[in-house]
């Protein structure tokens, strides 16, 4: 009986004799893991890279019918808006009655013609479009990320996941609304696009899938440093960005294997349409496994007590509204309410007021370090914001086509891709202290881990990393942008092709055209700062809440409301929430504005191959050298897009020369650019034409510097 009894006292509290002593351990299918994430990243990261080339071409195209609409109508072939491209024969295209190019022949778009993909007005329009696009979008996401962060406290983070992977279906589906050929819809295209910022921006967007998987992440991972796990997953977002553009310029040559071509009334030539219906396909699997597959991170008592506390702040809120009706002179509007409800989730980034017990005694001191961090993450987006316009740039410098424009985009997305997952841990794994093994604690279940609580000293430790690796962040992102700005503008345009070392050694557009995509892919090794700066956000929170609780337990707060405003809500959820909504202010809405007209009007040099001989042919003796020239200054100041023409007297010379002894069949031309030095000129760019001497033109297309020369 002494010996029964003696069990009986060492068995640990809480635990009845038919109680297993060891419980059951949990199936890790059943529970919440980052690893559940993996998969809907890549799909999720693959179909908005996929998309962007062909939403350019889109733009592109819609600018070039409201632009020279007659010219498009024509080449058509009598469909309402095809945004399809065929396969043609090399041959002459006329700009207008009087300027004859040379097209290249293995380019897979044909719509937009090559004239429209180098007319200034049109990369303009598209331009336009596209900022007034993402503005739209930009600024819906930013007004609802909030709210969908609170959202997400109350009803789980895959709910969020789901609704804002609904609003990317519907965008794709806008957009293979626009570009199907013959379609009813096609023809009021201007309004289904913007209906489709619209739709995404309401449902959260980007911004807030991406926040809502940062949230998920955090709810599955211990407190501390969590550098190490954003830096891998937005590796792996990284990894579906490079992934997107090479897939999605494969299917516009090939189209999807074992189905006609979509998009095309012939069904035959490229097409942007079939990446569109392999996107809304790719998202409706997204939308199917967060909807019913995935397991919840928060738990229905979380989820509750989240929902109490929105309730009580409710409650609060209506007596707060009732007291002030009561008052004879108040006169406040729905607008600001409207604008507080907006900046509400902003109330992270302002500074509290924390107690600290020195030596000296309790002190009380202003903690700015949450509002630095955010100034630091909306510059930094603001930054990233310029991705999109570097995209038409390099368009409308370097003639590229949406086929290499997304194999440029891919090689960048495989360096951060390459950076995150693997160069960025290292450096993590190699330099950041190591955390002391806490010893077991007595009475836990076997197979059961629980997560170290953070003590203040190791979140001490964790914040200095964190802050010196976005520190090094920084640097590496300015040195980037300092390369790209010394980078000399290309002597002529060309297309990306296949070259040996020592042509791309000798030529100098080659050569430049080298160094831009090598600079921006120096860049892509600051991509560490977005983890490592929501890493530190997390852990100064973290840290804020721990030097509350000693305070708080002597019945005081350690941390003291700002006056007229209530205390903000401190949760995982909320604080991605903010972040997701600097991100769409930054990176979405200033980021694309104000720039894209100065881009698209940067010098620029490029060579053409005009036809003269069907501008002469059947004219006066006197009138064929002049009847040229005039022809010349018109089609330079139509493809540079300025009105001061201004030629080298060679090429007058040359023409001359041409038009009264013979009739010349072409000529080739460089077109440059130039900055006006008179400061009182009306023009602030100008036009230099000059004469390129060429043995042969047979390597020779229009805009582009590969000729006998």
């Amino acid at each position: 009986m002494a010996d029964v009894q003696a069990g009986s006292s060492s068995t640990p509290a809480g635990l009845g004799e038919r109680q297993p002593l060891i419980q059951p351990a949990k199936k890790p299918f059943l529970r919440a893991r980052p690893l559940w994430l993996v998969p809907f990243a890549i799909v999720a990261s693959v179909v908005r890279s996929m998309t962007y080339a062909p939403r350019v071409e889109v733009y592109t195209q819609l600018a070039c019918t409201s632009i020279n609409h007659p010219h498009v109508q024509q080449s058509l072939n009598h469909t309402s808006f095809p945004l399809h491209t065929t396969h043609r024969a090399q041959g002459h295209q006329a700009i207008g009655d009087l300027i004859y190019i040379q097209l290249p022949q293995d380019d897979p778009r044909q719509l937009p013609s090559p004239q429209c993909v180098t007319n200034p007005d049109v990369q303009r329009e598209a331009a336009r479009i596209q900022t007034i696009l993402t503005i739209s979008e930009g600024l819906l996401s930013a007004l609802t990320t909030g709210w969908w962060g609170h959202f997400s406290e109350r009803f789980g983070r895959t709910r969020v996941l789901a609704i804002a992977t609904l609003g990317l279906f519907l965008t794709d589906l806008t957009f293979i609304l626009v570009a199907t050929p013959g379609s009813i819809l096609a023809a009021h295209h201007h309004k289904l696009l913007i209906i489709a910022p619209l739709l995404e921006g309401l449902l959260g967007g980007w911004s807030t899938l991406h926040s809502a998987t940062s949230a998920y992440l955090s709810d599955c991972t211990s407190p501390g440093s969590r550098a190490t796990i954003f830096s891998r997953f937005t590796g792996v977002f990284f990894l579906g960005f490079s992934l997107g553009p090479l897939l999605g310029g494969w299917i516009i040559v090939h189209g999807i294997p074992g189905i006609d071509r979509i998009g095309t009334v012939t069904k035959e030539g490229a097409s942007v349409t079939e990446v569109f219906w392999l996107a809304i396909s790719m998202s409706f699997v997204n939308f199917f496994l967060t909807t019913f597959l995935f397991p919840e991170s928060l738990s229905k008592e979380q989820r509750d007590k989240a929902n109490a506390a929105h309730e009580a702040d409710l409650k609060g809120k209506s007596r707060a509204t009732e007291d002030v009706a009561d008052e004879p002179c108040s006169h406040r509007g729905g607008s600001s309410n409207f604008i507080q409800r907006f900046l509400s989730p902003l109330a992270l980034f302002l500074p509290v007021v924390v107690t600290e017990n020195t030596n000296a005694g309790i002190r009380k001191r202003k903690d700015w370090s949450l509002t630095f961090v955010g100034l630091a993450m909306f510059l930094h987006m603001l930054l990233t914001g310029i991705d999109g316009v570097k995209y038409l740039y390099a368009v409308h410098v370097y003639n590229w086509a949406a086929d290499q424009l997304s194999y440029f985009i891919s090689y960048l997305g495989a360096l951060r891709a390459v950076g995150l997952l693997f160069v960025l841990p290292t450096i993590i794994s190699t330099f950041k202290p190591k955390p002391t093994t806490a010893p077991p604690v007595i009475g836990q279940p076997v197979g059961k881990k629980l997560r170290p609580k953070p003590t203040k000293a190791r979140l001490a430790i964790e914040i200095k990393f964190d802050l010196l690796l976005t520190q090094c962040c920084i640097i590496v992102d300015l040195l980037s942008q300092a390369l790209i700005t010394i980078i000399p503008s290309p002597d002529g345009v060309h297309q990306m092709g296949i070259a040996s070392v020592q042509r791309w050694i000798q030529d100098p557009n080659m050569r430049n055209t080298a160094l831009f995509v090598i600079a921006n892919g120096f860049g892509t090794l600051s991509s560490g700062f977005v983890p490592a700066c929501q890493s530190l956000a997390l852990c100064i929170v973290q840290a804020r809440q721990l030097m509350e609780e000693p305070v708080r337990a002597d019945g005081d707060s350690a941390a003291t409301e700002q006056p007229g405003m209530s205390k903000p809500e401190t949760s995982a959820g909320n604080l991605f929430g903010a972040l997701s909504i600097l991100q769409a202010v930054g990176q979405m809405i200033l980021g694309t504005g104000g720039k894209t007209r100065s881009a698209l009007q940067d010098v620029v040099t490029r060579e053409y191959t005009i036809h003269l001989h069907k501008l002469v042919h059947g004219r006066s003796f006197k009138k064929r050298a002049p009847w040229a020239v005039k022809s010349v200054k018109e089609f330079a100041s139509k493809a540079m897009g300025t009105a001061d023409v201004r030629l080298d007297p060679k090429l007058n010379q040359a023409i001359w020369e041409r038009g009264v002894k013979t009739v010349p069949t072409r000529i080739r031309v460089k077109l440059e650019r130039r900055r006006n030095d008179d400061e009182d000129a009306k023009e602030k760019l100008y036009v230099y034409a000059s004469h390129v001497e060429v043995t042969s033109f047979k390597a020779c297309g229009s805009g582009d510097g590969r000729c006998g020369c």
